[in-house]
């Protein structure tokens, strides 16, 4: 609660603040923390591209798309949430996901036969619902769920839901879902897709599937996020940095440059007596 936020961050006993959480929220602590030049570490909102390039394993591209989509119900920072296919393997790709996200067993997640569990609020509920909505009416046309399963009397569950005919423009192309809603896109070229990619305003992860050396590397260095997943949904992990760049925020967690986040370098420069 900001009450408690703010009493923290003006007290002089806090050397450091870091922050898990949205970019609007951020924001908010950065201007309380430039009170007294307060040193923050930010990790913020994600809207994480996945790309796929038509020389790709698709089965095994599925399987890691329907893996880091889907983890927590897509309530998950890096969740991947604007899927670029290449064209030639568009429908392949659709096709393979939406198979294997049926698969999924919505319920309880302290049951180890579900896989899919709630939405956290009913906030977040109602919000997922209303960009469903908004996503339709822009022109998507929805291939699976768009709606709260059946079954479910209590509880902020949501399907898995995927959407064709797409455009950039679309809110849900802008706005971070932070729930399993899966668009759709095709593109033609290397260079199409990295410039699609790039224009937005967070950079926090992004996902690359391609069996090129050639393009992992080009895409790696291109692709404007803190980290990149080529071949993998498995990014962060505890020895490596792990934070974003633009509107994601700044500092990293994990590896040695987390550490040095929460150190004050000191140098001294020591004249000899005589």
């Amino acid at each position: 609660p900001p009450s408690i936020a703010s009493q923290l961050i003006s007290s002089d006993i806090i050397k450091k603040i870091s922050i898990t959480g949205s970019s609007r929220v951020g924001k908010l602590i950065l201007k309380q923390a430039a009170d007294k030049v307060q040193r923050v570490t930010m990790e913020l909102s994600g809207h994480s591209p996945f790309i796929v390039f038509d020389d790709a394993d698709i089965n095994k591209a599925t399987d890691i798309a329907v893996t880091a989509k889907f983890r927590n119900n897509g309530q998950v920072c890096i969740s991947p949430n604007r899927f670029y296919i290449q064209e030639k393997k568009k429908d392949d790709f659709i096709n393979s996901f939406i198979s294997k996200a049926k698969k999924l067993k919505i319920g309880n997640g302290m049951d180890k036969n579900v896989q899919l569990g709630p939405l956290t609020t009913e906030k977040r509920l109602n919000e997922v619902e209303q960009l469903v909505e908004t996503t339709k009416k822009e022109g998507a046309k929805i291939l699976m769920g768009g709606k709260r399963p059946a079954g479910f009397n209590k509880g902020y569950f949501y399907e898995p839901t995927v959407f064709d005919n797409v455009k950039d423009d679309f809110t849900i192309m802008r706005e971070e879902p932070f729930g399993p809603l899966c668009p759709m896109l095709s593109f033609k070229t290397f260079d199409e897709v990295i410039k699609r990619a790039n224009n937005h305003e967070l950079g926090l992860c992004s996902y690359v599937c391609t069996n090129s050396m050639e393009k992992a590397h080009l895409a790696s260095e291109q692709l404007e996020t803190g980290s990149v997943a080529v071949n993998t949904g498995v990014v962060a992990i505890a020895e490596a940095p792990f934070g974003g760049i633009k509107q994601s925020g700044y500092g990293r967690e994990g590896g040695s440059n987390a550490i040095k986040d929460y150190l004050n370098v000191k140098y001294t420069h020591l004249g000899i007596k005589g």
